[in-house]
């Protein structure tokens, strides 16, 4: 098997690209970056292009039998910012993809990162199924959910066959801690240079956090798959609210981390934890890491780089 991972030298695409050459895999990352040299040894390639202009690197790696769509230019914050944005970049660009591959006649599998947060909006029941209702609070799970409305057309309508995972929470190793998304990065790189946490409200939100390499044997799962599903809950399996991140960081460094309280967030929803049972029966799959071991990892990691 071949695969082409949309952006491989991002965080998730490392853990993905890496899990899937475990397993024999020919792995190329399709990113705008490249990997620093010798960081990724388990790809057989690279190809520095935007992830959505198909000619621009579908020749380069010789075609693939599996696409591993990652690529994405927001989060949910920066979405809501500029929702236009956020549909002329990610849902323009998988419709050129995908028309790319009408025209090529290629029939790649194609697996979607969606968002087991976003796609939902307020839970109506915990944990959530992948038949809970689709209701975005915001445009990064609008413009995810009409990717996967398009992704199901595709199949139906000209037989590329997909997979969607829908991820809760991922962290791990190389998740960068600078940014607007990834709490335990974040925490923990704060926490490690005697820095404040921001804390809204008590503490007792709670989501569902998933180790990376975990989400990286889910889309191994995925791509292997001959079952009749086609959207999966990707998650740790259980629920941690802020205040276990904290205590968690608290063990590791044997220490007490300040906390600065700010009034917490209505929109907010208290609880958000995905069932995975779907993923369990039909890929086979289930998270390896336990949350302390995860967290553990991450700290270990952002001390060899920050």
């Amino acid at each position: 098997m071949r695969c082409a991972i949309l952006g491989g030298a991002g965080f998730l695409g490392r853990h993905v690209g890496r899990s899937m050459a475990a397993e024999g895999v020919e792995v190329w990352s399709v990113d705008r970056a490249l990997s620093l040299p010798g960081s990724a040894p388990w790809l057989a390639g690279e190809v520095q292009a935007d992830c959505f202009d198909l000619a621009s690197w579908w020749d380069a790696v010789g075609g693939a039998d599996t696409i591993v769509h990652l690529a994405s230019s927001t989060v949910p914050a920066t979405a809501s910012e500029d929702p236009v944005q956020d549909v002329q970049t990610n849902l323009v660009g998988t419709l050129r993809l995908l028309q790319a591959l009408r025209q090529q006649r290629a029939r790649p599998r194609l697996l979607f990162a969606s968002s087991g947060g976003a796609v939902y909006g307020r839970p109506q029941s915990v944990p959530l199924r992948e038949d809970h209702p689709t209701m975005p609070m915001g445009a990064y799970g609008a413009t995810k959910l009409a990717i996967e409305h398009h992704l199901r057309i595709e199949e139906t309508q000209n037989g590329l066959p997909c997979r969607i995972l829908r991820l809760s929470n991922p962290y791990g190793e190389w998740q960068q801690p600078h940014g607007v998304q990834g709490v335990i990065a974040v925490f923990a790189h704060r926490a490690l240079h005697g820095q404040p946490i921001d804390v809204w409200g008590d503490g007792s939100v709670v989501r569902d956090f998933v180790y990376a390499a975990d989400v990286g044997r889910a889309f191994m799962a995925a791509a292997c798959h001959e079952g009749a599903a086609r959207i999966f809950n990707i998650g740790g399996g259980a629920g941690h609210s802020v205040n276990d991140i904290i205590l968690s960081l608290e063990r590791l460094l044997g220490r007490s981390v300040e906390r600065r309280v700010f009034p917490a967030r209505p929109f907010d929803p208290p609880v958000n934890v995905l069932d995975i049972q779907r993923a369990r029966e039909e890929l086979h799959w289930a998270p390896q890491m336990t949350f302390e071991e995860g967290v553990a990892m991450s700290v270990q990691w952002l001390r060899t780089v920050s």
